[in-house]
């Protein structure tokens, strides 16, 4: 790999973590439940993310899984200054950025295809921003990577030591994010159908670690609130996001907010918080039952967000700028649709609107790049499989909460089309020459 490119990658990390250290904006919306948790983890071995002094609510027992927290409370998050754990996160960018690199080296990329790397990097300061900020992306980023690495090897050689590495990996990401919870029935499929082609029914086995895993999460779960569940936050999303969505878009934005309050007041009113999540399971159900098409739409318009969001939001709080009282883009548009997203353009800063479009044709580039990847069979099969279903599988559960901040765990990944994209676009030239 060339000097230059990792000169580039370095500087780029340097530069953000300076503005970081002046700035001090490394705290985010999501950051004080990930914090009170760790704080609360070190003064009182209680895995809760809420403060400890006031009246206890269940479902802070469970809305943020442990790996994080964790991670914060062993690189020194909880200081005034936590420059021990953005120095970490650092790194870790830059590993998972060089193990991609080291990937493409295998396809012989030419200085064009490194320069077109680094700058699809540079234009994606998402990469930058959370690997800068107390938020859990870098951390899964790199066991998204891990499970890309390992996954393939896998794939290819069914042994038993990657098969291991897999379910580890696995487990580790699930405590995370509880994105990947339902993954562990993906891994325990792929080591079954792998057990069953080398008749070695060890790989199985080795299969069934992430799902035990989550069984005893979710018991230990259970053990405290009552409710056995991996985490609190799918109830809240199935009500504040995916039903409360369709509703905007079937009956209007009054109609969803009532619904919502109408549910949330109900809910507090059930005998117990197992029987609360049920209900607002339950009602939520029969919303999406009566809409299901509009909920296909929305579905679908998550992913294509998660793709090609700019990540407004996220340049807004890392630069400390201003935040108008009606919320970003996406939220303008699923209340009031894409007027609101040109009345927003014609007030916006136009140094921000330019980042934003050039974010938002870095994000173009790089998805019709991986497109093109998965499709080519210079490509191999293994590495396609594996880096396609990582990607879509994140896409597909993110779902209506699709944006840019969901996509850094898999961003790295979707590198891997550049150079088949260049070799195609090459080729494509020699045609019509």
């Amino acid at each position: 790999m060339p000097r230059w490119f990792w000169a580039g990658l370095v500087l780029l990390h340097l530069l953000a973590l300076g503005y970081q250290l002046g700035q001090r904006h490394y705290l985010f919306p999501d950051s004080d439940r990930y914090l009170t948790e760790a704080a609360n983890i070190g003064r009182a071995g209680e895995f809760y993310a809420w403060p400890l002094s006031g009246p206890r609510s269940v479902q802070e027992y469970t809305i943020r899984p442990p790996g994080y927290p964790l991670f914060l409370l062993l690189t020194g998050g909880t200081l005034a200054l936590p420059l021990g754990t953005l120095l970490l996160q650092n790194l870790l960018s830059l590993l998972n950025l060089g193990l991609m690199a080291q990937l493409l080296r295998r396809f012989q990329p030419s200085a064009r295809v490194w320069g077109a790397v680094l700058a699809l990097i540079a234009l994606y300061p998402a990469q930058l921003i959370y690997a800068n900020v107390l938020m859990s992306e870098l951390l899964l980023q790199t066991c998204v990577v891990g499970l890309l690495c390992v996954g393939t090897a896998f794939l290819a050689h069914h042994r038993r030591r990657d098969a291991l590495l897999l379910s580890l990996v696995a487990s580790a990401a699930m405590l995370i994010k509880p994105v990947f919870y339902p993954f562990a029935a993906v891994v325990l499929a792929v080591s079954m159908w792998a057990a069953w082609q080398r008749r070695c029914w060890q790989l199985a086995l080795f299969g069934t670690v992430p799902l035990l895993v989550a069984l005893l999460y979710q018991g230990w779960n259970y053990q405290r609130t009552g409710y056995f569940h991996f985490s609190s936050i799918a109830e809240i999303n199935l009500l504040r996001y995916n039903v409360r969505g369709v509703l905007r878009k079937t009956q209007g934005t009054e109609a969803a907010e009532h619904f919502v309050a109408a549910t949330v007041r109900a809910g507090e009113q059930q005998p117990s918080f197992a029987a609360q999540q049920r209900y607002i399971t339950a009602q939520c159900a029969q919303v999406l039952q009566q809409h299901p098409m509009a909920y296909a739409a929305l579905h679908l318009q998550g992913m294509a967000n998660f793709f090609l969001d700019p990540g407004r939001f996220d340049l807004v709080h890392f630069l400390g700028l201003p935040e108008s009282s009606e919320g970003g883009l996406l939220n303008r548009f699923n209340a009031h649709g894409y007027r609101a997203i040109w009345e927003y353009l014609q007030t916006a800063p136009i140094a921000l609107l330019l980042t934003l479009a050039l974010v938002a044709l870095g994000n173009v580039v790089r998805t019709l790049a991986f497109a093109l990847f998965l499709f080519d069979s210079k490509a191999p099969a293994a590495l396609r499989v594996v880096a396609g279903g990582l990607v879509l599988y994140v896409a597909a559960l993110t779902g209506p909460l699709g944006a840019a901040r969901f996509a850094v765990p898999v961003a790295p990944l979707l590198l891997l089309g550049v150079p088949f994209a260049l070799a195609r676009l090459r080729r494509f030239r020699a045609r019509r020459t």
